[in-house]
């Protein structure tokens, strides 16, 4: 671009002002602006770089109040100190972001008032649409998502409600999994840790994928075997396996090989308990965990755990979310993915 011609140039640039420069149409320049598949790739990095040159910047706002949308979108957590959720919503900022939207973030923290609350704030602040991850997949709030027409995607929550868009793992799929390969290893003892009462709905799928495959195997399923940790955390695993091995039950200890748990995070706090108690994974207890979060292979020894695809998740439900606010065909989709198991050094084979 010669001087000259950005001396034509007002303080206030416009796509007319580029289209000058660049010698072609305003409708060309906004094709290339918009990155349109169709548009010339050669005319589409002129125009880009013209006005990259001249600091012009689209306005967003202006579009979104002509096409009666915000450019925000609200997402909605239970559990934002979860490496789960955290993974999950880097990649939806990384695509929100290159697509010009902002999000507003909350979390509810298994409660349903404050569900409720972070809904109807949303809502005031007229986004575009809503993620959620719901307290439990029958949560009544997701009524208020149907009744004020907003468009959304339940994550991490199996189908419930129909007219919703849903994107989430089996995860009795991925109970069976865990439970299957410490069966193949020799372990017929395996003591389940579940999530709090909150998580009651992830929970049962777990225990029931979990009393199939026992059954399946023809290993009687005891009640006393399902143990659940008072918070989905760290010291939440520590604390309910610490009291497992120092406390007895019915005045005998409770007899298990294998552990599996239905988060990560409970499996570390196993570890935790065994750096005190002075036990060692696998010699003592084999661990299975669930999600495969990042820290989990660095562990000592790195945990065997049920991968759970975070990064899908997040950007499935993101283009599922943009296409209906985009377009005007909505697309009513349950996108599922089957976790798959992770091995590493954390199960023992006690086959003789």
């Amino acid at each position: 671009m010669n001087l000259s011609a950005k001396k034509t140039i007002n303080n206030k640039v416009t796509i007319k002002n580029i289209a000058k420069i660049a010698g072609v149409s305003v409708s060309t320049v906004s094709r290339a602006l918009r990155d349109d598949p169709n548009a010339n790739i050669n005319t589409k990095k002129k125009v880009v770089d013209i006005a990259k040159e001249l600091n012009y910047y689209p306005n967003f706002l202006a579009k979104g109040l002509r096409q009666n949308r915000t450019q925000t979108i609200g997402i909605i957590f239970n559990d934002l100190n979860n490496p789960f959720y955290t993974e999950i919503l880097s990649e939806m900022g990384e695509i929100l972001n290159s697509k010009n939207y902002s999000c507003f973030i909350s979390y509810s923290h298994y409660d349903f008032d404050r569900e409720k609350n972070n809904i109807i704030s949303l809502l005031s602040k007229k986004v575009d649409g809503i993620i959620i991850s719901p307290i439990d997949e029958k949560s009544e709030n997701i009524n208020i998502l149907s009744e004020h027409d907003v468009e959304s995607v339940i994550i991490d929550s199996f189908p419930y409600f129909q007219n919703h868009c849903y994107v989430y793992s089996d995860h009795i799929i991925g109970s069976k999994l865990a439970t299957e390969y410490l069966i193949n290893n020799g372990h017929r003892d395996i003591l389940l840790m579940t999530a709090p009462l909150q998580e009651k709905v992830k929970a049962n799928h777990f225990i029931e994928g979990y009393h199939d495959t026992l059954k399946k195997h023809n290993i009687d399923f005891r009640e006393e075997l399902i143990v659940q940790a008072g918070e989905l955390s760290i010291e939440g695993g520590y604390t309910v396996f610490k009291k497992l091995l120092t406390e007895n039950f019915n005045s005998n200890i409770l007899h298990f090989t294998g552990v599996i748990t239905i988060s990560d995070l409970l499996a570390i706090g196993i570890y935790k308990a065994g750096n005190e108690l002075g036990f060692n994974i696998p010699g003592n207890y084999s661990v299975v965990g669930y999600d495969n979060i990042e820290v989990t292979s660095v562990l000592s020894p790195p945990l065997t755990t049920i991968h759970q695809p975070r990064k899908r998740i997040g950007k499935e439900s993101v283009q599922l979310l943009l296409h209906n606010i985009e377009n005007k065909e909505i697309i009513i989709k349950n996108v599922v993915f089957d976790p798959h198991l992770i091995i590493r050094g954390s199960v023992r084979n006690i086959i003789h």
